[in-house]
C-alpha cells in the first residue's frame, strides 16, 4: 500500500511539474514590449480587413507585445518594400497577409534566414517552415456554390464575381467549377470582377453593364464580400431584386446590415470572424517566436449564414452574430500554456 502511494505521489509530482513546465513564459517574452512583430497587409479596403486588424491589435495588446503595421494597397513593389524594412529593423516575426508568392517569396526566405519568424494568412508558401493560416477556401468556395445550386434545385443563370492571381479567391474558385460540372443547369451567364481602390464601387458599375448585357440572371456569386456589396447595390437600385439572390463569401457587420434590410437580394454568405483570424495570426507569430513548433496549415473553419437566420435571431451585428453561432468566435488554435499564462500576467 505504501508503495503504491508512493507512485502515485511521484506521478502527481510529474505531472504538476509538467504543467508548470509547459507554462513557463519564453525568456524572450520577460518584456513583451521588446517583442516585435511586424503585419504586412496587401489589402486594407472594407470591413473584413478592418476588423481582421482590429482582432490582431487586440491580441497584440493582450500578450504586451509591439505590433507594427503597414498596408501596400494592392501595390506588390510596395509590400516588397514593406518586407524590405521590417527585415532591416530585424523584427522578431512578419506576419504575410495576402500577397503573391513569386514577389514576396525571395523576403519570406531572407527573413527565415536571418533568424525572423514568418506566418502567412491567404498566401501559399511552399516552404515547411512558414505555417499557413487561411479560412478553408476550398470548403468556403464549395459551401457557398452548393447552396446556390440547391436554392435554385439545380438551375440557375449566374452572374460570377471573381477575379484570379489571388490564393483565396483561386481556391474558391475551384469549387465553383466542380458544382457547374455536377450540377448542370447551373449556368455561368457572365464573369465580370475587379480587385481595385475601391472594389465595391466598381463591382457596382460593372453589375449595372452586366445586368443589362444579360437580362435572363437571375443570381450572383461573389467570392468576397466587397463584390457582394457592389453587386446588392446595384441590383436593388435597379428596383429589381425580386429577380436575383445573391450568394457571397465573408461577413461583417456592414454584411449584415445589408443583408437585413427590406428587400434585400442578399440571401446567404459563408465565412469566418475575421476579428478571430486576425488573433490567430499574432498569436501563431508569437507562438513561433516562443520556440512553438506549428503545424504547416492553420484552417480556421468557416460557417454559413443566411439572411432568414440573420432576421430569425434578430442580428444586428458581429457581436449579435458570434453569440448565436459560437463556431464563429475565438479559434482554439494556437494556444499553448505559455501564452495563456503570458495574458494571464499582463492582467495584473
Amino acid at each position: 500500500m505504501r508503495r503504491f502511494r508512493a507512485v502515485v505521489l511521484v506521478l502527481l509530482v510529474a505531472l504538476v511539474l509538467s504543467a508548470f513546465a509547459q507554462a513557463q513564459i519564453p525568456k524572450k517574452f520577460d518584456n513583451p514590449k521588446n517583442v516585435r512583430i511586424a503585419l504586412v497587409r496587401e489589402v486594407g479596403e472594407g470591413s473584413f480587413f478592418e476588423r481582421y486588424l482590429a482582432g490582431a491589435q487586440s491580441m497584440a495588446r493582450e500578450l504586451g507585445i509591439t505590433l507594427l503595421e503597414a498596408t501596400a494597397n494592392g501595390d506588390m513593389a510596395r509590400m516588397v518594400t514593406m518586407m524590405e524594412n521590417f527585415i532591416a529593423q530585424k523584427v522578431d516575426a512578419i506576419i504575410v497577409d495576402h500577397g503573391r508568392p513569386d514577389p514576396l517569396m525571395p523576403k519570406i526566405l531572407e527573413a527565415l534566414d536571418k533568424g525572423i519568424k514568418v506566418v502567412t494568412f491567404d498566401l501559399v508558401v511552399a516552404d515547411d517552415r512558414v505555417p499557413e493560416i487561411e479560412q478553408d477556401d476550398l470548403l468556403i468556395g464549395y459551401l457557398i456554390s452548393k447552396q446556390l445550386a440547391v436554392d435554385f434545385a439545380g438551375k440557375a443563370n449566374v452572374i460570377y464575381v471573381n477575379v484570379g492571381g489571388f490564393a483565396p479567391l483561386d481556391k474558391r474558385d475551384r469549387m465553383w467549377q466542380i458544382i457547374k460540372w455536377r450540377f448542370e443547369g447551373i449556368k455561368e451567364v457572365a464573369k465580370t470582377g475587379a480587385v481595385t481602390g475601391s472594389t465595391a464601387a466598381d463591382t457596382q458599375t460593372r453589375m449595372e453593364a452586366v445586368m443589362k448585357e444579360k437580362p435572363e440572371a437571375n443570381a450572383v456569386l461573389a467570392m468576397w464580400d466587397e463584390f457582394a456589396k457592389g453587386a446588392v447595390r446595384a441590383i436593388m437600385q435597379a428596383g429589381k431584386s425580386s429577380q436575383f439572390r445573391v450568394y457571397s463569401v465573408d461577413v461583417t457587420t456592414e454584411d449584415i446590415q445589408m443583408m437585413i434590410q427590406e428587400n434585400s437580394p442578399w440571401v446567404a454568405t459563408v465565412g469566418t470572424d475575421s476579428y478571430a483570424v486576425g488573433r490567430l495570426a499574432v498569436r501563431a507569430a508569437a507562438a513561433l517566436v516562443g520556440g512553438e513548433k506549428l503545424p504547416k496549415y492553420l484552417l480556421v473553419e468557416p460557417q454559413l449564414v443566411t439572411r432568414e437566420f440573420l432576421i430569425q435571431n434578430n442580428i444586428k451585428n458581429m457581436d449579435d452574430l458570434v453569440k448565436a453561432l459560437p463556431g464563429l468566435g475565438e479559434s482554439n488554435l494556437v494556444w499553448p500554456e505559455w501564452i495563456k499564462a503570458l495574458i494571464e500576467k499582463n492582467k495584473k
